[in-house]
């Protein structure tokens, strides 16, 4: 096993440290970066964002800076630069020999991956990705080979079944239908960004009905369309978009968590309430009168798909379900795995094995069939004021 020259460690997101010295933080839930730290953020997700809110320069695809600037009522202090895919980024701190690249990741308009390369050493972080077959989003970078990778663990158990994304589809299209014939409205209650695209490009692309949107949704949705995603909707406070409202037999799509819209009208609003989550199913949704397990995110046999197509020396999993990926990973796929929080510890301590054959590989992507342990206890840094008190 090649050793890494490039090291990382969990502070909310990721932080690379190269050889010379200079610093990289990506995708943190910490706003407070020093301003010699360049960062990236990988997409508009908020859970992603919040580096964003800092005064350091953050790099992102245009996509992810729309998005994310679409959402804030007062634009930030930070000094955002677009980046175009599979484009070298040019630091303005300098990362000296290194070549640093954003991929499609798949997971919802302008999401990335991030390549890094120094010398010999080639890291790929997938941040979070998408499933395959997504009407919005540009399908994930394929076949990307690297040394080390870091991936997202959203439903990284094998316990986590989704069904196709087509039968998915096919599903909601179907109990859709039967609500309308009963003269209703439909409403959805979906991820502001990537589900609620979907289902908007879902119903334009399968049906005549017309759909309303939630203003959120409709500012997000808005984005999408500037950046080439044709989607037909109108926003529930236009004329038009209440007079549909009133007339019944529309699609209506809102953020989770929301109220009813538009509130106004919930006289006239005869409908049936649908959520639409990768937890459904894992959960059930009982104040709601359907529940779908349509997601931005891969499910578990697509990430072990994606590992098997970057043949990584050694994975380190973060978001989610983090323990159970990299045992399954660690047991299954042969290469040694371990939760990204737990880095204090030497990998070899987990498992240190040779690469897996080809074959194996491919037996394990047609079955995906893998078991798991209980999951391990973790510790990490509370801030990025933790690894930076003594710069």
């Amino acid at each position: 096993m090649a050793k890494s020259i490039l090291q990382y460690s969990y502070v909310n997101g990721l932080l690379v440290k190269f050889p010379d010295e200079k610093k990289l933080i990506i995708d943190s839930a910490n706003v407070r970066v020093p301003p010699k730290i360049d960062a990236i953020v990988t997409h508009a997700h908020s859970d992603h964002f919040a580096v964003m809110n800092s005064i350091t320069s953050t790099y992102a695809t245009q996509e992810t800076i729309d998005l994310f600037l679409s959402q804030k009522q007062k634009k930030p202090d930070a000094k955002l630069v677009p980046v175009k895919f599979n484009e070298k980024i040019a630091f303005q701190n300098g990362l000296t020999n290194a070549d640093v690249r954003l991929v499609p990741s798949g997971h919802v308009l302008g999401s990335a991956s991030v390549i890094i390369e120094s010398q010999d050493d080639k890291l790929l972080f997938s941040s979070d990705i998408g499933g395959k077959g997504q009407l919005t989003a540009k399908d994930q970078s394929s076949k990307i080979n690297a040394n080390t990778l870091i991936i997202e663990a959203t439903f990284g158990s094998p316990d986590i079944i989704f069904p196709s994304r087509e039968e998915t589809s096919m599903e909601i299209i179907k109990w859709t239908a039967d609500i309308i014939k009963q003269k209703m409205n439909v409403l959805f209650n979906a991820g502001r960004i990537g589900s609620a695209q979907e289902l908007i490009k879902l119903f334009n692309n399968m049906t005549n009905l017309r759909v309303v949107t939630h203003g959120e949704v409709t500012a997000l949705s808005e984005v999408y369309r500037k950046h080439g995603v044709k989607l037909d909707f109108v926003d529930s406070k236009s004329q038009e978009g209440k007079e549909i409202l009133k007339d019944g037999e529309a699609v209506i799509i809102q953020p989770r968590g929301k109220k009813m819209i538009p509130y106004h009208l919930t006289e006239h609003l005869e409908c049936k309430n649908a959520i639409v989550t990768g937890m459904a199913s894992r959960f059930q949704y009982r104040k709601y009168d359907a529940s779908f397990p349509l997601s931005s995110h891969a499910n578990y046999s697509e990430i072990i798909e994606y590992i098997i197509d970057v043949n990584p020396e050694k994975v380190y999993t973060i978001y989610g379900l983090e323990d159970k990926l990299a045992k399954a990973i660690t047991k299954e796929l042969d290469i040694p795995a371990m939760p990204l929080k737990m880095l204090g510890k030497e990998l070899e301590e987990i498992k240190t094995s040779k690469l897996p054959k080809v074959e194996n590989q491919q037996k394990i992507k047609e079955q995906n069939v893998i078991t798991t342990n209980k999951t391990q206890k973790t510790t990490e840094k509370s801030t990025l004021d933790d690894f930076f008190k003594t710069e």
